[in-house]
């Protein structure tokens, strides 16, 4: 049997994956890829977080920049799949009323811990140093700027740095 999730998507999906997108600083983001990770993150899940997840998934916002699909299909291999059972189990005894466990819901569940993975990676290598400002030079400039540029895409200060590039090369 192949080791497969095809889903039909609604917007908790796509805006879900574009988070993952804009944090995820892998070289290879094929859907197949991106859910073997998810998966290997979920097998970290401690006993009782199910809950706290599946909190977090109610809290998801829609994301109007989030590009829209309908359907997901990606393949994953039998590591992948061993993992994936034992995680099923877990999510089916943590979270109260859950009966049967739906390819859609699962995929989302799996999505919500994945972000949250990422975003306490990026957090966690910013707060692993502290960083003086007569430290910084030239080289130590350029390699915060490109950590900044993979951990915090969005973050105000690379805003601000861009908008200095663009004004200083108009000159």
């Amino acid at each position: 049997m192949e080791n497969m999730i095809n889903i039909r998507c609604n917007w908790k999906h796509y805006s879900l994956e574009y988070q993952i997108k804009r944090r995820d600083t892998s070289q290879d983001m094929s859907k197949s890829a991106v859910l073997s990770r998810m998966i290997r993150a979920a097998d970290k899940v401690e006993k009782g977080d199910w809950k706290l997840v599946k909190e977090l998934l109610s809290k998801v916002e829609k994301l109007e920049e989030a590009p829209v699909f309908t359907n997901l299909q990606a393949k994953y291999d039998e590591e992948s799949a061993e993992i994936l059972e034992r995680v099923k189990s877990k999510i089916l005894l943590e979270i109260d009323g859950l009966k049967i466990l739906q390819a859609q819901y699962l995929y989302q569940l799996l999505q919500v811990n994945y972000l949250e993975e990422l975003k306490k990676e990026s957090l966690g290598a910013r707060a692993d140093k502290q960083v003086k400002a007569e430290d910084v030079n030239m080289p130590e400039m350029v390699k915060l700027l490109v950590e900044m540029i993979l951990l915090d895409k969005d973050s105000d200060a690379l805003k601000k740095i861009k908008t200095i590039l663009v004004d200083w090369s108009n000159k």
